[in-house]
């Protein structure tokens, strides 16, 4: 060997070290994988991650799969295959138990080329993010209220303000935007926290039942009254009553109401005895209170005297940014629940749900989260396991560029407006089939066939 051929190979020995080196001192997980999924390459974070030694991890017939105790199926869902098959970047993330601690893990892979230019590896790392999502997580979220947007950041400081005051707040809000849990949210963080919360829902019941609920009544005040019967206002004392849905109380309800807001008190049904009761309340509705006013429709006095301290809640589709995370906390929730394990949302997956309008705000969002757990296949949640759904935005642009099969531009157009029907008249089928002028077997067949669950808008 040539003087000049012994310095190269002492040279590149050196670079070889030299680079093992600063790869072993990164605290990421490193692994270089081929297309047959052997292990090319880990550095000591990746030979950590998984508790075994080199000899156990790389190697020609050392499969990533099995180093990972994964099936050969589950490739088919994991990002190194993507990149294999797109040849593009792919990113997705996983939660691990480690001594009944959880860990959060960011998966970030890339394609390596040869010589030609073809895909001839992926890199894989891997990196432990348990104390960044945990000061995201404190800083994004208030009493179980997960958002990092800015208009919901301006929720959470009414909330502090107002929680330990006694001032009514009204809470504005579309179906399904959390409204209760603000209401539970500000009782938690109030001097009444270890009282009880009392909720109900004004818009589901009729005047008879719904005084009967809040006033209760005295036995024998009417037919089947066999025993005496405490109201919510009653239950509610020294806590907190959240009058949901109160837009849409009748008149006749709303003076009687007002009295006890105003009052403090009140007598059962069939009874004489005046109860007196401290109680902190919290309303919320749907409707714009003070257009109802306008229409005499909703009591002057009675709009002024809940609309102390008013939250508006922004609907989901105004915070598109809280998509991921929301759509994170959800999972991480029915992985411990159903007894899942998925990694994660496929890029594809989360586009989807960025670009869907969400009219039934958070619930639905829930909703589907929950059946993409119970339902999809593999490690992680694809675009597959995400029904497809299209924005009016969207699939007018994609209509006006012929992107859509005019089939598919009515569908949505339909979908849209039955579900604004049915927000209009919280859910109610007859009245939603009067205003379509259809019967309301043709309104149930359409729930069915474009997915729409009924409960989103009670």
């Amino acid at each position: 060997m040539s003087q000049i051929e012994a310095a190269n190979t002492a040279m590149s020995e050196l670079n070889g070290a030299f680079i093992k080196g600063v790869l072993d001192s990164i605290r990421d997980s490193i692994k270089i994988i081929d297309h047959e999924y052997n292990i090319f390459y880990a550095n000591r974070a990746g030979l950590e991650l998984v508790g075994k030694t080199l000899d156990k991890v790389v190697g020609p017939h050392r499969k990533c799969f099995e180093v990972f105790n994964k099936s050969p199926e589950e490739c088919s869902y994991c990002v190194v295959t993507q990149v294999f098959n797109t040849g593009q970047p792919a990113f997705s993330s996983y939660t691990m138990n480690v001594n009944g601690e959880t860990l959060f893990k960011e998966v970030s892979v890339f394609p390596l080329t040869d010589s030609t230019g073809k895909v001839d590896k992926a890199i894989e790392i891997i990196r432990d993010v348990t104390e960044l999502r945990r000061d995201i997580t404190t800083s994004a979220e208030f009493s179980n209220i997960i958002s990092k947007d800015a208009k919901m950041q301006d929720v959470f400081e009414l909330m502090s303000a107002v929680a330990p005051t006694a001032s009514t707040v009204l809470i504005y809000g579309e179906t399904g935007t959390g409204k209760e849990l603000v209401a539970r949210g500000i009782h938690q963080s109030s001097k009444r926290a270890g009282r009880k919360f009392v909720a109900i829902n004004c818009a589901a019941l009729t005047d008879t039942l719904l005084e009967t609920e809040l006033f209760g009544h005295e036995k024998g005040s009417f037919t089947g009254a066999d025993q005496r019967r405490i109201g919510k206002f009653e239950l509610a004392d020294k806590g907190t009553l959240f009058l949901d849905e109160i837009g849409n109380i009748s008149p006749a309800m709303q003076v009687k109401i007002l009295r006890v807001l105003q009052e403090g008190e009140f007598t059962r049904v069939g009874g004489n005895d005046v109860i007196k009761v401290d109680v902190r309340y919290i309303c919320a509705t749907n409707v714009d209170l003070k257009e109802a006013v306008r229409r005499n429709e909703f009591r002057e006095d009675l709009y002024y005297r809940i609309n102390v301290v008013p939250i508006q809640l922004p609907p989901l589709r105004d915070r598109p940014g809280d998509i991921p995370l929301l759509a994170d906390y959800y999972l991480r929730n029915f992985n411990r629940a159903i007894g899942k394990n998925f990694a994660g949302f496929s890029s594809d997956a989360l586009e989807r749900m960025v670009g869907y309008s969400w009219p039934g705000n958070i619930r639905e969002f829930r909703n589907l989260i929950e059946r993409a757990v119970i339902l999809s296949k593999g490690q992680y949640v694809d675009r597959m396991d995400i029904p497809a759904q299209t924005t009016p935005a969207m699939a007018a642009g994609k209509a006006a560029t012929g992107d859509m099969e005019m089939k598919d531009v009515v569908e949505i157009a339909e979908r849209e407006y039955l579900v604004g029907l049915l927000k209009r008249f919280n859910g109610n089928i007859t009245d939603t089939a009067r205003q379509a002028g259809v019967n309301a077997r043709t309104i149930h067949r359409k729930m069915k066939e474009f997915e729409i669950d009924r409960s989103e808008f009670r």
